[in-house]
């Protein structure tokens, strides 16, 4: 007969047990090496820690660093992390018992409209006023302290500190795009400035043609034709002139945004033409499991997963019972008019439990918003390695093609020079025409852009490779770890 009360309660606690682990989920799956790589030598630590000093350029380290301390989106990250270092206190709080100093004081006026009887032993202790003060007061030392008896407040604890783990790594990942987008604007900004100087040697050069070409045809032994041809190239090359200022002007203004400092710094700073820095070394890129432990945006992303995860479990274990003990020593009197007036100290302890029987649809609900919530982050997490992939693969192809193309570039703007210094010797022989060596002169010209813009965007790919491997992980020793 009592065999279906005592099956109760052990159904419930089982139901609840079932309720105290939460969904896992498989790891995302990683190939065994690069698809775009032929070596798989491990990165080098020390190289990409730094990795713009690979390029050798101190004005470029130099804006790198300043820029990662003053750039608004790093004080942003920074200041996420201090959130999350409050919340995380916050969390830890929750274990601990809380003390207060709760007082109270009162007065009440109660009319007297009775006598009290003669001979009674309360006699003398009634006022014989017609209203009476009561007066009461207590002042107390408490505390409280709600035991976490199944680990629900543990398990928030850990996932605030997952977060902080995530804004630390999100803060990294702001600062390795701001290196990033600094050393792709200060190439870019150098080849703007390479591609200046071309073009001003080719006005002097057009213009020296267009002079020469004046006088020719004054002793006739041009045509008017190649005078006007003359005066248009220059004519071209100085329109294009114009509008390369306007893009180093955007380019000087962008690195003063990514600095956080007024415009015109940059155009003040790097006024003198340099040339487009190169890293000399390649970069091993290692395994594709390497990036678990570099990527900050992978790390920022798993722990994002864990403190989810963590949230789930607190949640199920609100489905248990709560326990708190309270205990307080303090002094409390009463006064009743000036007939009674008494102190004394006391001391009381109490325990108080709870069983949220009438509130598991709320709890239950909790649990699914929390599961769904784990469920997007575990996605989050797998786009955020599939697209890590993709970057590393992605630079890993564009360093390979464009080493070859900024080689044959190269070749390309020696042979056009070389034809330009035989047309010009032609034409001083009487062996070529004018016509001849302004072709010669623009296809010199346009070889040597080209090959300028190559070696730009062969840098350009460097910092992409260095970025997409992780660059910059251990920019702040200690504050970011692998993923687990």
């Amino acid at each position: 007969m009592n065999a279906k009360p005592r099956a109760i309660p052990l159904l419930f606690a089982l139901a609840l047990a079932g309720c105290s682990s939460v969904p896992q989920h498989p790891a995302p799956p990683l190939p065994d090496s690069w698809f775009g790589a032929s070596g798989t030598r491990a990165a080098d630590a020390a190289a990409l820690a730094d990795w713009w000093r690979q390029f050798d350029d101190p004005q470029l380290s130099a804006l790198v660093t300043r820029a990662m301390q003053q750039n608004h989106d790093v004080r942003l990250a920074m200041a996420r992390v201090d959130t999350a270092r409050a919340q995380l206190r916050q969390s830890r709080a929750g274990l601990l018992p809380s003390f207060d100093l709760p007082g109270s004081a009162s007065r009440q006026w109660i009319e007297n409209d009775q006598e009290a009887e003669s001979g009674s032993p309360l006699a003398d202790f009634i006022p014989d006023d017609d209203v009476i003060s009561f007066d009461s007061w207590e002042l107390a030392l408490q505390a409280t302290w709600e035991l976490d008896l199944f680990g629900a407040t543990r398990a928030r604890r850990d996932s605030a500190a997952r977060q902080v783990r995530s804004a630390q790594a999100q803060a990294v990942a702001a600062r390795l795009a701001v290196a990033s987008n600094t050393a792709q604007g200060y190439v870019q900004l150098r080849a703007l400035q390479g591609q200046r100087a071309l073009l001003a040697e080719g006005i002097e050069v057009a213009r020296e043609l267009e002079r020469i070409a004046g006088l020719l045809f004054h002793a006739g032994e041009v045509t008017r034709l190649d005078v006007e041809a003359t005066s248009a190239e220059r004519a071209a090359l100085q329109a294009d002139l114009d509008e390369l200022e306007i893009h180093l002007a955007e380019a000087q203004l962008a690195l003063d945004t990514l600095l956080a400092e007024p415009p015109g710094s940059t155009a003040g700073r790097l006024a003198a033409a340099a040339p487009v820095p190169l890293a000399q070394r390649p970069v091993p890129p290692g395994q594709p499991i390497d990036l678990l432990r570099r990527r900050p945006d992978l790390i920022a992303e798993a722990a994002r997963l864990d403190a989810t995860e963590l949230q789930a479990l607190a949640a199920r274990r609100d489905l248990f019972p709560t326990l708190a003990v309270q205990a307080a020593v303090g002094r409390s009197g009463l006064a009743l008019g000036d007939a009674i007036s008494s102190a004394s100290n006391f001391a009381r302890v109490g325990a108080t439990f709870g069983l949220p029987l009438l509130d598991y649809p709320r709890r239950f609900a909790a649990i699914e918003l929390a599961d769904a919530e784990g469920e997007g982050a575990y996605v989050a997490f797998e786009q955020a390695l599939a697209q890590a992939l993709e970057e590393v693969e992605r630079s890993l192809a564009r360093i390979d093609g464009q080493q070859r193309r900024h080689a044959s570039l190269e070749r390309t703007r020696a042979h056009r020079e070389r034809a330009y210094r035989l047309a010009k010797r032609s034409y001083e022989l009487g062996e070529a025409n004018l016509s001849e060596v302004l072709d010669a002169q623009r296809g010199a010209l346009e070889a040597r852009q080209r090959a300028l813009q190559g070696r730009a965007e062969l840098a350009t790919a460097q910092v992409a490779l260095f970025v997409a491997l992780g660059g910059g992980w251990q920019a702040q020793p200690g504050q970011v770890g692998a993923v687990e």
